[in-house]
C-alpha cells in the first residue's frame, strides 16, 4: 500500500522547501551546534550511571527513544520526591520528644490563689461605708447597695438590680479619693480571713508578713479580690521560687476559714497557677469547704525548644521567647491580657480594676462602666488574638485533688488536727508537688539542613545513581564546555564566511 501525502495545490512543494530550509538554517546556527555538540561529549566523558547509552553510535531509534523515557520519568520522579521532601522540611518542621531528667528545684513553684465566690460581703460593705466622708445629700444605705454593682465585673450572668444607687457609690468613692480597686479589695474577704496559719514543710511561718516569698498577698483575679501565695502581680522585679521539697508532708500547707461573717456554705476556690500568670478561667481549680481537708497534688511539665528550633522562623516554631518582641519577660498570658484589656479600653472606654494594667495605662472603670461590661462580657472573653504565640519555655502544672471530712479525725499525731487550731468554720489545705523529677517536652526539628541535604543525596542516588560530584559535573557541561563549544562555532563561521 502506497501512501501519498497531498500538499496544497497553491504552491505545496515551495512550502515545503521553504519549510526544510528554515530548519536547516536553524540546525546551522553557532548556538544549536554548539548546544548540540556539549550533549554528545557530555554523553561520551560522563560517568552518570545510564547516560552512556545515550551516546551517537550506542543506540538508535527505538531503542534510543525508550531509553531516553526511562532517563526523563527517573528524572521526573526524583524531582517529585524532592518536592515531597521540601514540603515535609518547610511545613512540618518540628516534633516534639519527652524526657523525665529535670529536678524540681529546676521548676517554679505553682502561685496559689484563694478567692470567695461571694464578691461583696454586706457585713464588711457596711462598716466600710461608715468610714467614708458621705455628703448629706447621699444616703448610705444607696451608698452600700451600689457595691451591688461590683459583681458585674465577675458575674457572667450578672442582672443589673433595678436601683440606681451605683450613681451616689461612684461620687462619694470620687469625694473620698478611692479607686474601685481599693474599694473592691475593701469590701472583699481577704488574706486575713481565708488564711489563720501558714506552714512550708513542718516549718510554721507568719502568713501576712512581708516576705518576698513566705507569705499571702491580696491580689485579683478573674473572680475578683483574692489573696495569693507565690505571685506577685503588682511587683515587675518578682521572681517565683522553687521547692526543694515533694510529697504530702512538703510544700505549702495551711490553715484557713471560710470568710464569710454569716453563710459558711459558700465555699473557696483555690487556683493553681504560674506564678507569673494573672489567673484566668484556665488555671487548675478546687472547690474546698468548712471542716475538710484537701489535698492538691501538683504535676509540673516543662515544654522546651532546641537551639535549632529557636533558629527557625516565629511561624514555622510556632512559640516566641522575650528577645523577639524585646521584652523583659514574654508570657502569653500577659499578651492575651494586654489583647483583652485593649479591646476592653476600646469599647468602654475604661479598664476594670481586677485585671492588671498591661500596656498603655487607662482609666479606671467605675461603677457606671458595669453596664457596657456586663452587655459585652461574652464578647471581650472570646477576643481572638492570634499574635500571642505560646512561650518556647513554659511551665504548665495539672493537679489532682481529693479531701477528706476534718470530722474523721479524732485521734492524731499531727498538731494541725489540734482542737486549738480548729474549729467549725477551719478547713486544712495541702498543696505540694508530687514527684522529684518533671517530664519536660522538648521542640526538636524534624530534619535540619544536614539531614536535607543527606535525603536529596539519597533520592538522587537512587534514582539516577547522581552524587554531588555528577551535579558539578553537569554544571561544568552547562557553562564551561558549552561557552567553549559556542565560540569555537563563531569561529568556525567566520573563518567560512572569510574563504
Amino acid at each position: 500500500m502506497v501512501i501519498v501525502t497531498k500538499w496544497p495545490s497553491n504552491g505545496g512543494a515551495s512550502s515545503l522547501t521553504a519549510w526544510q530550509r528554515v530548519l536547516h538554517k536553524c540546525r546551522s546556527q553557532p548556538l544549536w551546534l554548539a548546544i548540540g555538540n556539549t550533549f554528545w561529549e557530555y554523553t561520551q566523558r560522563t560517568k552518570l550511571s545510564g547516560m552512556w547509552l545515550l551516546r551517537r553510535n550506542r543506540t538508535h531509534g527505538v531503542s534510543r527513544f525508550i531509553w531516553s523515557a526511562v532517563l526523563l520519568d527517573l528524572l521526573l520522579l526524583s524531582i517529585y520526591l524532592t518536592l515531597l521532601l521540601w514540603l515535609k522540611f518547610y511545613s512540618y518542621p518540628i516534633l516534639n520528644t519527652i524526657s523525665n531528667d529535670l529536678s524540681i528545684t529546676d521548676v517554679a513553684f505553682p502561685g496559689v490563689t484563694i478567692c470567695s465566690p461571694k464578691v461583696v460581703n454586706k457585713e464588711r460593705v457596711a462598716r466600710y461605708v461608715r468610714t467614708l466622708n458621705i455628703p448629706p445629700e447621699y444616703d448610705i444605705d444607696a451608698v452600700a447597695d451600689g457595691f451591688e454593682f461590683l459583681n458585674a465585673f465577675t458575674d457572667q450572668s450578672f442582672v443589673a438590680p433595678s436601683h440606681d444607687s451605683y450613681k451616689a457609690t461612684d461620687a462619694v468613692l470620687e469625694l473620698n479619693n478611692v479607686s474601685l480597686w481599693e474599694a473592691a479589695m475593701a469590701v472583699s474577704p481577704g488574706c486575713a480571713d481565708f488564711v489563720k496559719r501558714c506552714f512550708w514543710g513542718y516549718d510554721e511561718f507568719a502568713c501576712n508578713q512581708s516576705h518576698e516569698y513566705l507569705s499571702f498577698i491580696p491580689t485579683t483575679a478573674f473572680l475578683g479580690p483574692c489573696c495569693s501565695f507565690n505571685y506577685n502581680p503588682r511587683n515587675a522585679s518578682f521572681v517565683p521560687f522553687s521547692a526543694n521539697i515533694f510529697g504530702m508532708d512538703g510544700g505549702l500547707t495551711f490553715i484557713g476559714a471560710e470568710g464569710s461573717e454569716r453563710d459558711l456554705s459558700t465555699g473557696l476556690i483555690v487556683l493553681v497557677h504560674h506564678p507569673m500568670d494573672y489567673v484566668t478561667e484556665t488555671a487548675a481549680s478546687v472547690t474546698i469547704t468548712a471542716r475538710s481537708e484537701s489535698f492538691l497534688e501538683v504535676s509540673p511539665t516543662v515544654q522546651s525548644s532546641s537551639t535549632e528550633v529557636l533558629e527557625l522562623p516565629e511561624n514555622k516554631r510556632d512559640c516566641l521567647i522575650s528577645n523577639d518582641l524585646k521584652l523583659r519577660n514574654y508570657r502569653q498570658a500577659a499578651c492575651f491580657l494586654s489583647c483583652q484589656t485593649a479591646a476592653i479600653t476600646k469599647q468602654c472606654g475604661c479598664h476594670p480594676y481586677l485585671l492588671p494594667i498591661a500596656g498603655e495605662a487607662s482609666t479606671e472603670c467605675n461603677l457606671n462602666d458595669t453596664f457596657c461590661y456586663a452587655s459585652n462580657y461574652d464578647n471581650f472573653k472570646s477576643v481572638r488574638c492570634d499574635h500571642c504565640l505560646p512561650n518556647c519555655y513554659d511551665v504548665t502544672y495539672s493537679t489532682l485533688s481529693y479531701k477528706t471530712d476534718l470530722n474523721l479525725h479524732q485521734f492524731s499525731v499531727s498538731n494541725f488536727y489540734s482542737q486549738e487550731l480548729l474549729n467549725n468554720d477551719s478547713f486544712v489545705l495541702r498543696v505540694y508537688l508530687a514527684k522529684q523529677v518533671v517530664p519536660v517536652i522538648t521542640k526538636v526539628t524534624v530534619m535540619n539542613w544536614i539531614g536535607l541535604l543527606s535525603d536529596l543525596g539519597g533520592i538522587f542516588n537512587l534514582c539516577l545513581g547522581l552524587s554531588m560530584i555528577s551535579v558539578v559535573e553537569f554544571f561544568y557541561y552547562c557553562t564551561f564546555r558549552f561557552y567553549k563549544h559556542y565560540q569555537l562555532q563563531k569561529l568556525l563561521r567566520l573563518k567560512q564566511a572569510w574563504n
